[in-house]
C-alpha cells in the first residue's frame, strides 16, 4: 500500500510509515483516530508528516521498480520547513527494448499515414481522397470495374469533406497509381527507418530523440477550390 504519512522521531528520522489515516500513532504518543481530519501544523508538531505522493515518473524510456523511498527534507531546526515526499527507483530500458519500441512506433505510424488519406485534382479542385481500410478495398474494386471499361458514366469515391465529384475512368485509374505510390512511399519509409534504428549508436538519448515520422509522405492538407 502506498505510504502516506511519514512518522519521525524528536530529530525527524523516519521512523516508520503509514499507509492509513487510522489509528496513526506519533512518536510523541499521541494517537490520531483519524490523522486525515487533523491540521498539517498538528500532525508536524508530533513529529508527523504527510507524504507528497508526487507523479510516478513517465515509463516509455525507464522502468518503476520496487516501493518507493521516503525522503525527509527541511531544516530541524525549523519544523516549518520539514517536508516527506515519495522518491521513485527508476531505471533506463535496454537498448534492445528501445529499438522495439522505435520500430513499432514507426510500424503504426505507417498504417496512421497510409489510413490518411492523399489529395487529388478533379477539375481543378484538390480534394482528400480517403485511404482508410475500407476506402482502400472499394478503390480496388472500382478500379477492376474502370479496367474492365465498366465506368462509362464516371464514378465517385470517398472523399474526407463527404462531397462527391463524378471521376472519369480514366481518373480512377490515376488516382489508383497515386494512392499505390503513396502506399509504396509509406512501406519504403518504414524499411528506411528500421535501417536507421538499427544504424543508431548505443546511447539512449539518441535513440530517445529518433524521429520515427521522418521520410514518409506527409499528411495531405485540407480540400480547397
Amino acid at each position: 500500500m502506498t505510504a502516506l504519512f511519514a512518522i519521525c522521531d524528536d530529530q525527524w528520522a523516519l521512523v516508520r510509515t503509514a499507509s492509513s489515516p487510522m489509528g496513526l500513532k506519533a512518536s510523541t504518543g499521541k494517537t490520531y483516530s483519524n490523522a486525515a481530519l487533523a491540521s498539517v501544523e498538528d500532525l508536524r508538531a508530533n513529529y508527523v508528516l504527510v507524504i507528497d505522493q508526487g507523479t510516478k515518473p513517465d515509463q516509455e524510456w525507464q522502468t518503476v521498480f520496487g516501493n518507493p523511498t521516503v525522503i525527509i527534507d527541511g531544516d530541524p531546526e525549523q519544523p516549518e520547513t520539514m517536508t516527506a515526499a515519495l522518491q521513485y527507483n527508476v531505471q533506463p530500458i535496454s537498448l534492445d527494448a528501445a529499438k522495439a519500441k522505435l520500430e513499432s512506433k514507426v510500424k503504426d505510424y505507417k498504417f496512421q499515414r497510409m489510413s490518411g488519406g492523399i489529395t487529388f485534382d478533379v477539375g481543378g479542385t484538390a480534394y482528400v481522397v480517403q485511404t482508410d481500410e475500407r476506402s482502400l478495398a472499394l478503390l480496388d474494386r472500382i478500379t477492376e470495374r474502370a479496367k474492365a471499361n465498366q465506368l462509362e458514366n464516371g464514378q465517385i469515391v470517398r472523399m474526407a469533406d463527404n462531397s462527391s465529384p463524378l471521376l472519369t475512368q480514366q481518373q480512377i485509374l490515376d488516382l489508383n497509381l497515386a494512392v499505390c505510390s503513396m502506399l509504396c512511399a509509406c512501406t519504403d519509409a518504414q524499411t528506411e527507418r528500421e535501417y536507421a534504428i538499427d544504424a543508431l549508436p548505443d546511447d539512449l538519448q539518441a535513440h530517445i530523440e529518433f524521429d520515427c515520422t521522418a521520410g514518409f509522405p506527409a499528411f495531405p492538407e485540407a480540400t480547397t477550390e
